[in-house]
This record gives structure tokens, C-alpha cells and sequence, in this order.
């Protein structure tokens, strides 16, 4: 090496460094890295960072929030079937000899509040069908599409940049003759590339994480009280 020059490591000598390195072997992630390992480069990180296994407790949180009202539904639907039932038994005996008739006529007061009781919980039952769980399956199963989708397109396009690092990085290690000039176009490109997966990454993460919150508050939007309000209210009927 000649007299003071600036002693340079190869680009064989890096590689081999990292690959005995305890972190990842290419500055590459996919969406199962832990956010404290993720680095944004030069691009403002997202406000939060929503990794694989946040998507997964959302997919399953919907999932549940859905089986629950159908559950929620089936209940209310027996609710009527019952509270109908129990109408038909105070009108039954509403109509007997032995009362008398003030006792009947209060019986059969009686059988009509519980029967609009039970049709307010017919309403309920069918309000929630229509307003939330059938369009709340629908929803789900597009937020799952494209979950699915933007991860996939995400770790093909991770492989395809982190197979270009490699590339370069083995093209320059092969080159019989290593110079500063060279050295340093090398440290360029590759620079250039590891910026490109920088973008990739903050794009990523930010796209998942307006994803998340727009359909957070479509769920929100679809449970809302206003729209889920049945039209018949027991506050207007008068006790018997």
C-alpha cells in the first residue's frame, strides 16, 4: 500500500462482517420485524408502526366483533320468541272466567306492553343484521383482501430489492481489481439502493397505518348509536 493512502476495507471484508453479524444479514425487513429494529433512513417515521402481529390481533379482533353479533342477534331474536310467548300466556289469561274484569283488563294491558317489548327486540335483532353484521362481513372480508395483497406485494418487492443489493455487493467483491474510485462508485450505488429500500419501508408502514385507522373508523361508523338506533322506543310507552 502506498505511503498515505487512506487504508480502505473491501467490500468482501463488509460482507463478511455482516454476515457474522448477530443482526440481520442484508438491511432488509418484512412485516414480522420488531419495530425496534426497523430503521427509516433519512424518511419520517410513521406515527406508529403497525407490525404483522398487530394486523393479526386486528383481523382476529374483527373476526370476534362479528361472531359476537351474530351471537348478540340469535339471542335478541329469542328474546322476542320468548317475550312473544310470554304476551300470549298473560293474554290467555286475561280472557278466563275468574277474573274479574278490571283484573283481565290490566292482564291484557299487560300482554300488550310485553308484545311490544318483544317486537323491540325483533327490531334490534334485525336492525343489527341489516345495519352492521352483514355489512360488517362484507367490510371484513375486504380489509382482509387487502391485508393479504399489500403484504404480498410488499415482500416481493423486498426480495427483489434486497436481490439487487446482493448483486451489487457481488459483483464488487469479484472484481479482480479494487481502486478508491471504484470502491467508492460501489458505496454509491449501493447507498442508492439501501435509500430505496428506505422508501419502500416508510411507504409500507405509513399505507398500513391509514389502512388501519380508516376502516377502524369505518367499524366505528357502522356501531355508532345513531345507526343502530331502532325506530320503536320503549321510553313512549306508558307502565300499566
Amino acid at each position: 500500500m502506498a505511503p498515505g493512502r487512506p487504508r480502505l476495507n473491501s467490500l468482501r471484508s463488509i460482507s463478511s462482517r455482516r454476515v457474522k453479524s448477530p443482526g440481520p444479514p442484508s438491511p432488509t425487513f418484512s412485516d414480522a420485524t420488531q419495530a425496534s429494529a426497523i430503521h427509516f433512513g433519512a424518511n419520517a417515521a410513521p406515527e406508529k408502526i403497525i407490525t404483522r402481529a398487530h394486523l393479526k390481533a386486528s383481523l382476529q379482533a374483527y373476526d370476534d366483533l362479528v361472531s359476537t353479533c351474530a351471537s348478540y342477534r340469535a339471542a335478541l331474536m329469542a328474546m322476542s320468541r320468548a317475550t312473544a310467548a310470554f304476551a300470549d300466556a298473560l293474554s290467555s289469561c286475561a280472557g278466563l272466567k275468574g277474573p274479574t274484569y278490571e283484573a283481565g283488563t290490566r292482564l291484557q294491558a299487560a300482554s300488550g306492553l310485553h308484545h311490544l317489548i318483544g317486537n323491540q327486540w325483533h327490531v334490534l335483532a334485525e336492525t343489527l343484521d341489516r345495519k352492521f353484521e352483514k355489512p360488517m362481513r362484507q367490510s371484513l372480508e375486504t380489509y382482509q383482501g387487502v391485508v393479504k395483497e399489500r403484504s404480498s406485494n410488499y415482500e416481493r418487492a423486498l426480495r427483489e430489492k434486497s436481490r439487487a443489493i446482493r448483486d451489487t455487493e457481488a459483483r464488487n467483491m469479484n472484481r479482480k481489481e479494487r481502486n478508491l474510485q471504484s470502491f467508492r462508485a460501489a458505496l454509491a450505488v449501493l447507498q442508492s439502493q439501501v435509500d430505496d429500500l428506505d422508501d419502500l419501508k416508510a411507504a409500507h408502514y405509513q399505507e398500513i397505518m391509514e389502512h388501519e385507522e380508516e376502516f377502524g373508523n369505518e367499524v366505528q361508523n357502522k356501531a355508532s348509536t345513531r345507526r343502530l338506533r331502532p325506530q320503536v322506543s320503549l321510553t313512549h310507552i306508558s307502565p300499566v
